[in-house]
């Protein structure tokens, strides 16, 4: 539970490493040229960084390469290494998270008088390469401390070996950052070795002087002294591999191993770019796929779900095949073609060894590989409906066809015992992952009482629940937009965790699963709305001040604001607390009712002064600005909701102000799937004119209707403004009086 009381098994117990050493310490004292060898995805863009920071302060000269994915796939492609000794003649080829298997390259740079050590921790295979030396854990027997060891720790423990030979190990243990990314990111066992160097590395990253991270963590609004693991696998981690997935995965190495904050800021934004449109294709890819299943329901009643489409983008399929095999609890094959050939990618579920169920079915294949969760594979495109009949077979005869169902509870406790105390004590068990998963807690005989959309395309939900005696709490349930509510009276499964929003700590309880109860259905009041009404105070921006202190974990909700200059938060950034603000008063009755449904608070104040722009050519003006930087920082995609909310508008008044900036030749824009627009600049040549008076004139009317609401909003009485609302107003709303 605490790495300092554990000791860390020497790296020489990893077979070849010892040999491993002695080379590179020849190449170190004579400092001669190394290449090395990653792969595109995290562990490997991690391993990759690691052992380039590390040859680099010792003076080597180092160069890598990572193969594209779209273009190259995992692995050395012997063409591609012969163009790069001929390019920069290395004495050491030196790979990381691949190679076990590239026996035609390793003879290759062998040939070529190139001496190869692989670092690796993928499965064996039949024969090893010849290389000087393959330092790979699964050569250990499966108990060993370092045997759980992804990519990114086999290269930490040999650096680790190396610093200490040359009487340098404080350099190992300030890259503990860069082994912790990539064993989250690859869901690694949490065992041994593996365990102790992610304990380490979440302390290291909680206070990192990387500016690459640093930048990382600014934009995806991280505190980074409260930084977990679960920050690394929903945060850092998709904003890292979207660069693997989409474009050039050498982004992520120069943004890890750089020392100049305009290139790490830079690249953190092209970065976030990346994974935006990562998350549109995710969308458009899950969406298409239950669009075949609804057509063809007979794709269930298979046990594995094969799907193939042509035009499927090949970098996120094993995202959105990840999601599918959660959602159906099945295996999940998902395929994109070029030409006769399908490629794709494999996600398991309820324990199925994938990677052996499609080593199977290796005469109808071209290639494949990988792991029991996850595998790639390449097959003839004729050869996909017998794929999928035989590999239903074979998983049909697997022992964990009959398990998928089962649920472990580690305890049931009652409703009034999840407290922030119980998920700090459960914390100290942390780091949480493969081997060491979070607790799951059961509380029976639960009530739903409220439900609210969450998320920036309204994908989660928030769910309220109560036991018989009145206790409550909130649940989260992640991407369950689409699923069916609990109904009656029913038992929960959950864990618990404590979440941070501006340094405060709060309880955050997350849904695993539901049965109905063996009871009748209870029926519980919810109790009555606070509301302190601060309407008419003179000077709102002193009043929030002296709120604040009153109140100091309330939610504030303020729109139209620069980010830096913001009193709050916009709509879509709302989350569950005890009292709600409400600064900027709202563009819509519909905007106040989403702000209470998310917050679910126990207390509203009110006190609706004007955002900072109202008048329509400065909206128009403010828009233009953000499309700009939209354009120049994130490729011309942005959510609609987004730009609403930066000019305290409703999405409408945006569709009209990108209408008639596309008719005055300012810009070009078209709207996806959920609120997702692509904004790009007009042919070159073209003029700027005049715009359609009458969108300019549909524009102005509705910027009027907005802000009429607002004038409404601070007149009317509480009645009006909570019509189905049951709510206590307080005698005197002051803040003395509210302490």
């Amino acid at each position: 539970m605490d790495p300092r009381f554990y000791r860390p098994t020497p790296a020489d117990e990893l077979p070849d490493l010892p040999q491993a050493i002695e080379l590179l310490q020849t190449i170190i004292s004579q400092q001669l040229p190394v290449l090395v060898w990653g792969d595109f995805d995290v562990d490997g863009q991690t391993a990759t960084a690691l052992l380039v920071s590390v040859l680099g302060a010792l003076r080597v000269p180092v160069t890598f390469y990572i193969p594209n994915r779209l273009e190259e796939s995992h692995g050395i492609q012997p063409d591609i290494l012969r163009q790069q000794i001929e390019l920069l003649s290395p004495a050491l080829l030196l790979t990381c998270d691949t190679g076990v298997a590239a026996h035609e390259a390793v003879d290759y740079a062998k040939r070529r008088g190139i001496a190869v050590i692989i670092t690796d921790h993928h499965d064996l295979p039949p024969a090893l390469p010849l290389a000087d030396a393959i330092i790979n854990p699964k050569r250990l027997p499966p108990d060993h401390p370092l045997a759980t060891l992804p990519g990114v720790g086999v290269a930490y423990k040999l650096c680790e070996s190396l610093l200490s030979h040359l009487d340098q190990p404080q350099i190992s243990a300030e890259l503990t950052d860069l082994a912790a990314l990539g064993i989250v990111a690859d869901v690694a066992a949490l065992r041994g070795d593996t365990r102790y160097l992610l304990q380490a590395g979440l302390a290291q990253l909680r206070r990192d002087q990387r500016p690459g991270l640093s930048a990382l963590y600014r934009l995806a609004q991280l505190e980074p002294q409260h930084l977990t693991e679960t920050h690394i696998a929903f945060q850092i981690a998709p904003r890292l591999n979207a660069a693997g997935r989409l474009d050039d995965a050498r982004l992520v190495v120069e943004l890890l191993t750089t020392t100049d904050e305009e290139q790490a800021q830079t690249l953190a934004l092209r970065l976030d770019g990346l994974n935006r449109q990562r998350q549109l294709y995710e969308r458009q890819i899950l969406a298409a796929a239950q669009s075949q299943i609804e057509q063809d329901p007979s794709l269930l009643d298979w046990h594995a779900l094969v799907l193939h489409h042509p035009n499927w983008h090949p970098g996120v399929l094993g995202v959105v095949a990840n999601r599918l095999a959660s959602l159906y609890q099945r295996p999940v094959i998902l395929l994109a073609s070029s030409g006769e050939v399908a490629r794709g990618s494999a996600r398991s579920a309820g324990g199925y060894d994938i990677h052996a169920a499609i080593a199977a079915q290796a005469d109808l294949l071209l290639s494949f590989g990988g792991h029991p969760g996850a595998a790639g594979l390449a097959l003839p495109v004729e050869n996909i409906p017998a794929f999928r009949r035989r590999l239903s077979d074979t998983l049909a005869a697997m022992p964990a066809a009959g398990d998928r169902a089962s649920l472990v509870v580690d305890a049931v406790v009652r409703l009034d015992e999840v407290t922030l105390d119980l998920a700090r004590a459960l914390e100290q068990l942390a780091p949480f992952g493969e081997g060491n998963p979070r607790p799951i807690l059961a509380c029976e005989r639960l009530t739903l009482v409220n439900t609210t959309f969450l998320g920036r395309e309204q994908e989660h939900r928030r769910l309220s629940v109560v036991d018989e005696l009145g206790n409550r709490r909130d649940v989260l349930w992640w991407n369950s937009a689409s699923a069916s509510l609990p109904t009656g009276v029913f038992d929960l499964a959950f864990q618990v965790e404590v979440s941070h929003y501006r340094d405060q700590p709060e309880l955050q309880l997350t849904l695993v699963g539901f049965r109905p109860s063996p009871t009748e259905t209870i029926s519980v009041a919810a109790p009555a709305r606070q509301v302190i009404d601060r309407r008419l105070a003179s000077q709102p921006l002193l009043e929030l001040t002296a709120l604040r202190k009153v109140y100091p974990d309330a939610v504030i909700w303020a729109e139209g604001y620069r980010r830096s200059e913001a009193p709050g938060v916009p709509l879509s950034a709302l989350h569950p607390a005890q009292t709600l603000i409400v600064y900027t008063a709202p563009h819509s009755p519909t905007a106040l009712s989403q702000a209470l449904q998310q917050v679910s608070p126990a207390r509203v104040i009110l006190i609706g002064t004007d955002p900072p722009l109202t008048k329509t050519d400065t909206i128009l003006r403010r828009l233009l600005e953000l499309i700009k930087y939209v354009m120049a920082r994130q490729g011309g995609l942005t959510a609609l909701r987004e730009l609403a909310e930066a000019v305290a508008q409703p999405e409408r008044v945006i569709r009209l102000a990108l209408r008639y900036a596309q008719s005055a030749n300012v810009l070009r824009w078209d709207e996806g799937q959920d609120g997702v627009v692509n904004i790009s600049r007009p042919p070159a040549g073209t003029l700027a004119t005049d715009g359609d008076p009458a969108l300019w004139t549909a524009f102005q009317a509705q910027v009027a209707e907005t802000s009429a609401y607002r004038t409404f909003f601070r007149r009317a009485t509480l009645a009006q403004l909570f019509p189905e609302e049951t709510y206590d107003v307080l005698p005197d709303s002051g803040p003395d009086h509210a302490r």
